[in-house]
């Protein structure tokens, strides 16, 4: 009896042990999956991804980056595109360990967006035809044969663009406030007008919700103009 109740004192610490250490693993297992599926699904929108970086991060009247916007950009990444993805203890994870898997999104499309080229000739103070200007020429440099139309028949048209068979038509808009309706409108028209086969509107702020959803509607393409020297490359994600 001796002996057996040993043994089952014993068994008791293992379990005591044992099951806090299972837990442990398991959470570990969750958070590793969590993490991979978080950086494999960045690598996957890493596009659009640097898109909104680029449209959302904006200086404030004393020239600092203002992140805020971006930090919730990411947040709503997160909420919709990595957790719909993910078992229930992968969810639980993502509860625990929100912070890092934000930042692991953060320095990924940081490093890659200190990578691009500096939009050097590129200033806020820019006419908006200096920035048709600028915008062709970032086309020009990534190999497409572009130029800016005559504004008095421009039909809606900013800069005309073509490269291997390709032809698109480009609104270019240099504001100070989000981009609206109105110049997503006038982009589908003019991809009409001039038998282009995309049609691009392209600024250096961001898209409101409205125009965003007008383009998805009528197949135009909104980019920020950092997004010009993979113009090609973001048309062949596009199908």
């Amino acid at each position: 009896m001796e002996g057996t109740a040993g043994w089952i004192v014993i068994l008791g610490l293992g379990l005591v042990i044992a099951i806090p250490l299972l837990r442990w693993v398991s959470r570990l297992a969750a958070r590793y999956t969590l993490m991979r599926q978080a950086a494999a699904l960045t690598e996957e929108h890493l596009t659009p991804l640097l898109r909104r970086r680029a449209q959302l991060v904006t200086p404030d009247p004393y020239g600092k980056p203002r992140f805020e916007r971006w930090e919730q950009e990411i947040d709503y990444f997160i909420n919709q595109h990595i957790a719909p993805s993910l078992t229930a203890a992968e969810r639980k994870a993502l509860a625990r360990s929100h912070d890092r898997v934000a930042r692991t999104i953060w320095d990924r499309v940081e490093a890659v967006f200190e990578a691009q080229p500096m939009d050097e000739t590129f200033s806020d103070d820019m006419t908006p035809a200096q920035y048709e200007a600028f915008c062709a020429t970032q086309l020009r440099l990534a190999g497409w044969s572009a130029h800016v139309t005559m504004q008095s028949r421009d039909q809606g048209v900013d800069v005309i663009a073509e490269k291997d068979r390709k032809r698109i038509v480009l609104q270019c808009k240099l504001y100070a406030r989000p981009v609206g309706n109105k110049s997503v409108q006038e982009a589908a028209a003019a991809r009409a007008h001039e038998d282009a086969d995309f049609a691009v509107v392209v600024s250096n702020n961001r898209f409101t919700p409205a125009a965003e959803q007008l383009a998805a509607t009528n197949g135009v393409l909104l980019v920020h103009h950092r997004d010009l020297a993979r113009l090609e490359q973001i048309l062949s994600e596009r199908g």
